[in-house]
């Protein structure tokens, strides 16, 4: 799966630069200088709780997570003044302000809850303005597998699932479905302070599946739907994952459009899964090779469904040769003592490519249309040709093939 930059939510760092540039924009002073105040905050990042679970624009994932601060100090009332009212597990909520100072008098901590972050996305963080340098903090964390939630009310921990409307003001509580909180954040003044210490969300216990989606529309590129010669009209999936005994093998065809996707479910969790896609033409006869193919892996979670990373269709593959252990058939190696050169004859071209030493320490790789395909390697030192490889391999769209070379008797 590839990785997405996650996206800093820090409003109130934005208002202060646009209140300090309107100040610099107003002052009649050129020599005039003016400070920076950076913000003092408490950040948190989905990178430090995500866990196995992903996080997913479709599909099950997290998709919108809401962040509670806390303040953890032993101090009576916390942020929020006298009373401890509200505090999310401290005691002093428990009995009203005498019950608080006894609590405070004894020592045990006194929680107050900041009010919440609204739903935010998965790959944005949270940050937290209203905080004191100096004072601890905790993050509660509680995940959803769904946009469609808002607050109960504004600050509200508590989400509704779908979002009111005006047709429909009053919706029902929902649950998250995971959970996370990042420990002891200390605000430090005029400071970005971001939230570690994190446990995880897990899955929940005894799930041993997952899913996998291989997003196919978007691997077209510049190939087009449809029934005409050069068109894909239909897309094959087959997916390997596993090894031995327990190797899995399953595959699926789908029609091709610009959406189009497959999905695998009830795949084992914690696999890596291999994935080859093929596009084939309305006009294909029976044995022609695919008109374009595209590799994919992925790796599967327990409780969601993963999405593979993929490279795009492309009607060529790839013939790798490894120069090195063609050498070594002859007790050669890479270097100015034993070769001088070593070429490499492609069908077709006009002339040889020359990798000398140590350019012939890494592979030959060339983009071949679907076939058995050959080229011939020559090695020499000075002007003696020390030997010749013919390397073949049956190339196939979208693949990676490895050719083998053999040694052709010395003339």
């Amino acid at each position: 799966m590839a990785a997405r930059q996650l996206i800093s939510t820090r409003f109130a760092f934005l208002v202060a630069g646009a209140g300090l540039m309107a100040f610099a924009g107003c002052s009649s002073t050129a020599a005039t200088s003016v400070p920076v105040t950076h913000p003092t905050m408490i950040e948190v990042s989905p990178d430090d709780f995500l866990g196995e679970v992903p996080c997913s624009s479709s599909g099950s994932g997290l998709k919108r997570y809401v962040a509670t601060l806390i303040d953890t100090n032993q101090t009576f009332g916390g942020i929020g003044g006298e009373g401890g009212q509200g505090s999310e597990t401290g005691p002093a909520s428990a009995g009203g302000d005498d019950a608080g100072k006894a609590v405070a008098a004894a020592g045990a901590p006194d929680w107050f809850q900041l009010p919440s972050s609204l739903p935010t996305p998965c790959l944005s963080a949270v940050g937290f303005g209203f905080v004191v340098a100096t004072r601890n903090y905790h993050v509660k964390i509680d995940g959803y597998d769904s946009d469609d939630l808002a607050p109960r009310a504004s600050g509200a921990r508590q989400m509704v699932s779908p979002a009111p409307t005006e047709a429909r003001p009053v919706t029902p509580l929902i649950a998250p479905r995971w959970t996370a909180h990042c420990d002891r954040a200390i605000a430090v003044d005029s400071t970005i302070v971001r939230a570690d210490h994190c446990t995880p969300f897990s899955a929940a216990a005894g799930v041993a599946t997952g899913a996998l989606r291989v997003q196919l529309g978007r691997l077209l590129g510049n190939l087009e739907c449809g029934g005409k010669p050069g068109e894909v009209e239909q897309l094959n999936v087959s997916i390997d994952l596993g090894s031995g005994d327990k190797r899995v093998q399953l595959s699926q065809s789908v029609a091709c459009s610009p959406t189009a996707e497959a999905l695998f479910s009830n795949l084992p969790a914690r696999q890596h899964v291999s994935v080859y896609i093929t596009a084939q033409s309305a006009s294909a006869d029976a044995g022609q090779p695919p008109l374009a193919g595209a590799i994919c892996d992925g790796n599967t979670l327990p409780d969601a469904t993963v999405d593979t990373a993929c490279s795009s269709l492309s009607v060529l593959g790839t013939l790798r040769v490894d120069l090195q252990a063609a050498l070594s058939q002859l007790s050669l190696s890479c270097t100015a003592t034993d070769v001088t050169d070593v070429e490499v004859q492609v069908a077709g071209a006009d002339k040889p490519q020359s990798f000398r030493p140590p350019a012939c320490l890494q592979p030959f790789d060339h983009g071949f249309s679907a076939g058995t395909q050959v080229v011939v390697v020559t090695a020499s030192k000075d002007e003696t040709e020390l030997g010749t490889w013919s390397c073949h391999g049956d190339v196939a769209p979208g693949t990676l093939v490895t050719a083998t070379c053999e040694l052709n008797p010395a003339e």
